[in-house]
């Protein structure tokens, strides 16, 4: 029988992807494969020359490829014979069910061969498959013969190295291999494994094994209990969430990562026999949306973001501790006061974060870790922004770490940290103390717009929106021009008033102004706002008002011709039915009652930019644990603005007032 060949019946892109792996995780999927073919042993062999590592072989003692099985295997990804199946011949738990982990060879070298020994008809026969990486499609396969060995098995060797893998040393092998079948080999301690002639060791692997008990399942009216192992490893390895039999065994992996944990080394087995009912029923793919297994889910995942948070504690403390007892730590005692507690926070971290990147670090010499600490700790003090070069070049931090961390430490120091925490707590507590102000029965009637609304809003610009600056404060649409003139740089006399169409003047309450960016330095863009007392509910007059203000813009030839956008709002608690109509219109966005060129008039009511406001401060709020309360609200604005709340009696007062009586 002559030798034959056929091609991998996928597109060569997917191949491509399939194929992609580390060095260490290929030749873990070839181990992977022995030991789903019943291995007791299997040698790894990484042969060097004088260039480095020149050929990779797997030897196994595993039952073998039947010849009359080889090209279903090789040509069909995802027709693994493992697929349906969840134990080995010799009811072992498998590894693989996609049949992919073979054809990760290839990203290590360029020309694979299995020889394969099995047994037929109690004789034994071998034979050899060949592939390329040039051609990964064609797999070819030899004439099979009587063999002369003594026992079945496969050897794959892996010649032409692709590169010179760093990672490709018998230490490290050993090491990732131990980690990646620690449990396994704990079940069926009959395994060996070997790298190089010496047997890995997985319990050394093993840095910390815990198991957690979690809450029952109820499914098909039986009771399942639920148990939750996480080991962690002493070396790096991707982490893994595996959905197991009661025994511990993988039936699926769970791809969700979980956040806040990839700092550590591990892999989580979540064992229930619920699972194995939910695989032979074929729903456990289903994941959360299982109805049965979502609960279990969320709690498993809660615990997993729990333990690692311990663990990041106890590993920080004892971190501290240790710099601590050599004298290096910067700080003495506790913190005087709060300054020094965020600059400790904000050391602490950075601190930690060198340690994690830059591990020799910790184990230089003493002197010199001392004045680098004082060093550290005067940065985080004085001069945060060299924090930023810090995660940028010396740690060389991953985007995404950076992003987290600057997040923490952008412009952090201490004074920054509390005037910031400062200006959100006031503009919390204003924003509580506005609605109060603004929808209160009693408070809503006697609140007046031009002498107590107005004043206190235009002292806070920032409500309608940050980056805009307060630039015509109750000033005739002439001082609009002048100051419009100014923002552009433009020096043009204006001699005469800007007036409405009906020549009347118009005073606008409050214009507010913002650059749209350096790359447009001569564009702006205009708020002009026309406020309305609480009591007054916006109708046709005050929309003619604003629009009158909007349509004298429009027609003043001094606007003309100049890069601007206008927007008037018209603002109060509440609309007439007129208004309601004029919001009505299909064609414009949402709030807009007028929209041409670069001028659009909106209707805004308080508790909409409230909400809008509430929802922009929400997360800063939760990040700096900031508490208030309504009352805190009212307080800080009696407190500031006297003079422009007198004559304002807060219904809380008034029940005060009732209660005392």
């Amino acid at each position: 029988m002559a030798e034959k060949s056929f091609n991998v019946e996928v597109q060569i892109d997917y191949l491509d992807k399939v194929s992609k792996s580390s060095a260490l995780q290929a030749i873990a999927e070839l181990v992977w494969n022995a030991l789903d073919a019943d291995a007791d042993n299997v040698y790894v062999n990484l042969n060097e020359s004088e260039f480095g590592v020149s050929t990779i072989s797997i030897e196994d003692d595993g039952s073998g490829i039947p010849y009359e099985k080889a090209e279903r295997l090789f040509s069909s990804l995802g027709g693994s014979w493992k697929k349906d199946k969840l134990l080995s011949e010799r009811s072992r738990f498998l590894h693989g069910k996609e049949g992919q982990g073979r054809f990760k060879a290839f990203s290590i070298g360029r020309f694979i061969e299995w020889n394969t020994t099995y047994v037929f008809n109690d004789v034994l026969h071998e034979y050899k498959i060949k592939g390329t990486a040039d051609n990964k499609k064609r797999i070819s396969v030899s004439e099979k013969s009587h063999s002369h060995k003594v026992t079945s098995g496969t050897t794959v060797t892996i010649f032409e190295m692709l590169k010179n893998f760093s990672s490709l040393t018998s230490k490290k092998l050993s090491e990732f291999l131990s980690a990646t079948l620690a449990l396994y080999i704990s079940k069926y301690p009959v395994v060996k494994v070997f790298v190089n002639g010496e047997q890995i060791d997985p319990t050394a692997q093993v840095l910390l094994d815990t198991t957690y008990t979690l809450d029952d399942v109820l499914y098909s009216d039986e009771s399942y209990s639920y148990e939750l192992q996480i080991i962690e490893w002493k070396t790096a390895k991707e982490n893994e969430v595996f959905l197991c039999d009661q025994e511990g065994f993988p039936l699926i992996s769970y791809e969700k990562k979980i956040r806040g944990t990839s700092t550590h080394s591990y892999s989580v087995y979540l064992k229930s026999a619920h699972l194995t009912k939910l695989s032979h029923e074929g729903t456990i793919s289903l994941m959360d949306l299982e109805p049965s297994l979502r609960p279990a889910l969320q709690q498993a995942e809660i615990q997993i973001k729990a333990h690692f948070s311990k663990r990041d504690q106890e590993k920080h403390r004892e971190l501290i501790d240790k710099w601590k007892s050599e004298g290096v730590y910067p700080y003495n005692g506790k913190s005087e006061n709060i300054v020094e507690e965020a600059e400790r926070k904000v050391f602490d971290i950075m601190a930690l974060n060198v340690i994690e990147y830059i591990p020799q670090f910790d184990t230089g010499d003493i002197k010199l870790k001392k004045f680098q600490f004082k060093l550290l700790r005067h940065i985080v003090g004085s001069c945060p922004d060299d924090l930023r070069t810090i995660l940028e070049e010396v740690l060389s931090l991953s985007r995404d770490k950076q992003a987290e961390l600057a997040g923490i430490l952008k412009d952090a120091s201490i004074s920054s940290v509390i005037n910031v925490s400062k200006i959100i707590t006031d503009r919390l507590k204003f924003i509580a103390g506005l609605e109060s102000l603004l929808f209160e029965k009693e408070s809503r009637k006697v609140f007046k717009e031009r002498s107590q609304l107005h004043k206190i809003m235009a002292d806070n610009t920032w409500f309608f929106g940050e980056s805009f600056t307060l630039s015509v404060n109750d000033k005739s649409l002439t001082e609009v021009l002048k100051e419009h003139l100014k923002s552009l740089g433009v020096k043009i006399p204006v001699d005469e008033k800007v007036t409405r169409i009906d020549g009347s003047v118009g005073i606008v309450d409050l214009m507010l102004t913002k650059s749209i960016g350096k790359n447009y330095a001569d564009e702006r863009e205009h708020i002009v706002i026309e406020l309305k007392a609480p009591k007054v509910n916006i109708g046709q007059t005050e929309i003619e008002q604003v629009k009158s203000y909007a349509y004298a813009v429009a027609e003043d030839q001094r606007f003309i011709g100049l890069k601007t956008k206008w927007n008037f709002w018209v603002i109060s608690n509440d609309l007439t039915p007129y208004a309601r109509r004029e919001l009505q219109q299909t064609n414009l966005p949402d709030g807009a009652i007028y929209k041409a060129e670069e001028m659009t008039i909106w209707i805004k009511t308080w508790s909409q930019l409230i909400q809008e406001n509430k929802h922009r401060l929400d997360f800063l709020k939760e990040q700096l644990n900031i508490s208030y309360g309504r009352e805190d609200g009212l307080l800080f604005l009696k407190k500031k603005y006297a003079e422009y709340t007198k004559g304002v009696v807060f219904e809380s007062e008034q029940q005060k007032n009732i209660v005392e009586s």
